[in-house]
């Protein structure tokens, strides 16, 4: 057993918000929490104490929705190119070009993190400057959102693109003004490119899953959710389950169709364990906001277009139907107004075809909502999963290409909250650089650009608020409320343990806060 005293106890639970000491079960679940007096005469047995010494226990952190093997990939085997270590197009080349180096001819060389609205050049590579890199090995350059990739020549020949490929539904083969590709391909092109890419190995996936989470672990985290999940993925993490490997607890969502054609993937198997969940599949409806994708009604700034809705409602209502049908909650990928209403109207015709109040769906993103929007999510208990830490990180895109109507109610957490819905927040990384949930609560305070220039600060959130929605929030929406959010007996001891209190520190220093220990199911996994 171990006793917890001796600091601040945020438990998350509205029954006993403060504690004076927490105590930890041999099973690794909460088994008291209240007054020290209380909670050490619960311990029917020798008990260690853990001397908090003035500093903050809280519930693990759960990042609601993270591309974790993603993630991994990138502290494994690709190319980081985000702004904090390639400032411009030239330093991207050079990190491509090293790599290249290092590699047989041939080999896939991949990488992910530009954004042209932080580039000096204020545009996207090219397959040209990809070929700088290397014309002897394949190259995938993915933006930072995840929703465009740059090819090189040669991986664009492999991939069979030429000027006469024509657009795949959902998607965009950029072209130049002679109409050859450029190398840029947006939504669903980009499966005419990455369907030729050989995946890594069973092994190489589960070390890049086991480097995520031990990446997670030193921020606090100790539950997340995985979206988007192929066959693949999903029976590596089968794999790591069933061999006691997983260090953060994971709620999986299996992708309905992958990019880059018209084949849906067949439903998965319903499997639920301590440390794996798979019940919740996914779906794209458009695309990203930084890279002017999302669908909107409106167009943009620059580059005047309306962004890309991937399925016609009809196609997209039959296939959640499926899923809802055979009881699997659906999590949907909707930032832009047209977006979300289609989305919203495809999940209102398979409740009015077969009422499931026992299945809670998710919206990711919900970036640019309607007040109409915001009564018709609540009418379907709908959970919302959007990140604030989009707009510390990617801010600067969000100014570039949105109309200030649009910008003013962009990432409404207040707005969401007061609808009264579930909002349960998250990193998106590695569409972020930072995935530090702290990083996140402060974004949903005090709504900060990279520039410190705040973006809609009335949709700002409390401290409390944005803490909730990142452990408490996050439980909900991968319907796990009974188990982990909060400090309450009988859930599993998940635990962060900070060096200051987050509630009480200036918001202009939340990042002076760090993790000094993570426990999950009460053993101590990560310590500074």
């Amino acid at each position: 057993m171990l006793l917890f005293q001796n600091g601040t106890i945020h438990t998350i639970d509205s029954t006993q918000p403060q504690a004076e000491a927490l105590l930890v079960g041999d099973d690794g679940r909460i088994l008291a929490v209240g007054k020290l007096s209380d909670v050490e005469a619960a311990a029917k047995s020798g008990m260690k104490r853990v001397d908090l010494a003035g500093r903050t226990l809280i519930p693990g952190f759960n990042d609601a929705h993270v591309h974790i093997w993603k993630k991994g990939l990138l502290l494994t085997r690709q190319v980081v190119a985000n702004k904090t270590v390639a400032p411009d197009i030239e330093t991207i080349i050079e990190l491509f070009a090293d790599k290249a180096a290092s590699l047989p001819k041939g080999t896939w060389v991949m990488g992910r993190g530009y954004n042209e609205a932080d580039l000096p050049e204020r545009r996207h590579p090219t397959r040209h400057d990809m070929d700088g890199a290397s014309l002897e090995h394949p190259i995938a350059l993915t933006r930072t959102c995840g929703h465009m990739i740059v090819a090189n020549t040669l991986a664009l020949q492999l991939a069979g693109i030429t000027r006469d490929t024509p657009n795949p539904p959902g998607g965009v083969i950029v072209r130049d003004l002679n109409g050859e590709a450029t190398g840029l391909l947006q939504e669903t092109a980009m499966g005419l490119l990455t369907k030729v890419i050989p995946d890594p190995t069973d092994a190489e996936m589960a070390e890049a899953i086991k480097a995520a989470n031990q990446h997670q672990l030193s921020l606090g985290i100790t539950s997340a959710t995985d979206p988007l999940l192929t066959p693949f993925h999903l029976r590596v993490y089968r794999q790591l389950e069933a061999a006691g490997e997983l260090a953060v607890r994971v709620n999986g969502m299996p992708i309905r169709r992958p990019d880059g054609g018209t084949e849906t993937l067949p439903l998965p198997e319903h499997f639920v364990s301590d440390w794996l969940r798979i019940d919740t599949v996914k779906f794209f409806a458009d695309g990203g906001l930084s890279g002017a994708t999302a669908a909107v009604s409106r167009p943009y700034k620059v580059t005047n277009d309306h962004g890309v809705l991937r399925f016609d409602l009809a196609e997209l209502t039959e296939l959640m139907f499926e899923a809802h049908a055979a009881g699997f909650r659906i999590g949907t990928h909707a930032i832009g107004d047209v977006a979300i209403e289609q989305v919203l109207s495809a999940y209102e015709e398979c409740h009015r075809r077969l009422p499931r109040p026992d299945l809670r769906h998710r919206i990711e993103h919900l970036g640019l909502p309607n007040p109409e929007h915001y009564a018709r999510c609540a009418k379907l208990n709908i959970i919302i999963a959007p990140q604030t830490v989009f707009l510390a990180a990617l801010g600067t895109s969000f100014r570039r290409y949105l109309p200030d109507d649009y910008l003013d109610h962009c990432y409404p957490i207040r707005s969401m909250l007061d609808a009264g819905l579930t909002v349960a927040l998250s990193s998106d990384a590695p569409v972020v650089p930072d995935d530090n949930p702290i990083l996140g609560m402060k974004a949903a305070i005090d709504r900060l650009d990279p520039n410190g220039e705040p973006i809609a600060l009335d949709q700002a959130i409390t401290a409390h608020e944005a803490l909730y929605a990142y452990t408490m929030g996050g439980a909900i929406a991968s319907g796990e409320a009974d188990n982990r959010g909060s400090l309450t007996p009988g859930k599993w001891a998940d635990l962060a343990l900070l060096s200051a209190d987050p509630l009480t520190t200036f918001t202009a220093d939340l990042l002076t806060v760090h993790v000094e220990q993570t426990y999950v199911g009460g053993k101590l996994v990560w310590e500074a």
